[in-house]
């Protein structure tokens, strides 16, 4: 589970994609066959294979650009790592381990995100910069990570820096912290230590995206326990109302103050692969991401707003649930959601955990990895499941 939920944007496929990718593969292979083995998870293993390497055969020959052998390979990786932890994790003796191992992996996540936030004030002189071509943050021994004056706050006597944890920016640490609260709140049903410290964790990531989905969950968490206990109630009430301020403070920032290119950029890609598929709706444009940067500088899918121009846009898209409608083309992009809103690891409040998957998804480019992946595959064996098998 620590593989699979550092495959959702970590720093170490930051620096060490390939060999991570291979690890996992081989580790749920390796596990999936040493822990006994029946005809019909073979049945279902196939199934799914042929299925999503039917998929990604058909984007892969009809796109209009060339694409890489190299991306489809790493692509059929990916979708059958997704497919061996989902099976893993499917088996009735492994399918109640699933949230407690989540939630122990997100706990130590949590502990070390509030110590990197906390600590930088006390070593922000001892930082050292660590690059790749695409990528380039500060760390204190490897330990701790920030991304520099670009994600500074001031306030008047001191200056923070926004959390990211282990993570390649805040945005993606929010989402596996709004994921410990969504644990702790609609399926644990506990509000101890862990879901306040969930809720300050997400807090000092100050991401908009973040804010608001952790908003709406303690509005739902406050009419589940309104009529449960009054005093509790009280008190996120109070939080609710505290964080509504910030959220508030962050979303006018973005949208008329110092955050309005960032708040432009994202509705660049969210509006301009629409244009895209447009003229790819079946096929999709190819899962090539550095392909699809190619695409998107073409002139016929301009996009000019106030503060970001399409000519700068050279970068891949930070919506990776538009980025994969125009990329893999409306058929497969149905299969894939339809297959996550069906998904069988998390069944309560099931329509909320779909939507702030999307919404996470939408503000992150991380789809494409195998701990979302493998939330599709569970949806993907829950439908080939209804086509009963004999058990040997």
């Amino acid at each position: 589970m620590l593989l699979l939920l550092l495959s959702g944007g970590s720093l170490g496929f930051v620096f060490f994609r390939k060999e991570l990718l291979f690890l996992i593969f081989f580790y749920f292979l390796i596990l999936f066959f040493i822990s006994g083995l029946y005809k019909n998870e073979l049945i279902k293993f196939f199934q799914l294979l042929s299925l999503f390497t039917t998929l990604l055969l058909v984007n892969f020959y009809f796109a209009d650009i060339e694409q890489s052998f190299q991306k489809l390979f790493a692509n059929l990786l990916i979708f059958t790592s997704s497919i061996f932890a989902s099976l893993y994790y499917s088996r009735d003796k492994n399918k109640i381990k699933f949230i407690s191992h989540i939630r122990t992996v997100l706990k130590f996540i949590l502990l070390h995100s509030l110590i990197n936030f906390f600590i930088y004030p006390f070593i922000e002189l001892n930082l050292t910069e660590i690059s790749t071509e695409r990528y380039d943050c500060l760390t204190y021994n490897y330990l701790f990570y920030y991304l520099g004056e670009t994600h500074l706050i001031n306030f008047s006597t001191f200056e923070i820096a926004r959390n990211q944890g282990i993570f390649w920016e805040p945005g993606i640490l929010q989402i596996f912290m709004n994921l410990l609260l969504f644990i702790e709140a609609f399926i644990l049903k506990k509000r101890g230590l862990v879901f306040w410290l969930s809720i300050l964790s997400i807090v000092s990531t100050f991401s908009t995206t973040g804010l608001l989905v952790m908003f709406i969950q303690l509005i739902l968490y406050f009419f589940n326990t309104f009529k449960q206990n009054i005093y509790i109630s009280i008190l996120v009430f109070g939080v609710i109302g505290a964080i509504y301020v910030i959220t508030a403070a962050n979303v006018q920032n973005k949208i008329s103050g110092d955050g309005q290119v960032s708040f432009q950029a994202r509705l660049f890609d969210l509006v301009q692969p629409l244009y895209i598929l447009a003229d790819h709706p079946l096929t999709g444009v190819g899962l090539d991401d550095e392909q699809y940067v190619s695409t998107r500088q073409n002139t016929s899918y301009s996009l000019n707003l106030n503060a970001v121009d399409f000519t700068n846009r050279k970068k891949g898209s930070t919506n990776s649930v538009s980025f994969f409608l125009a990329a893999a083309g409306i058929p497969f992009f149905i299969v894939v959601f339809y297959m996550l809103y069906s998904q069988q690891f998390i069944l309560e409040k099931r329509l909320w955990f779909f939507i702030f998957i999307v919404i996470s998804l939408m503000s992150e480019p991380l789809l494409l990895r195998p701990f979302f992946l493998t939330f599709v595959m569970s949806g993907t064996i829950h439908f080939f499941e209804k086509f009963r098998w004999k058990e040997y």
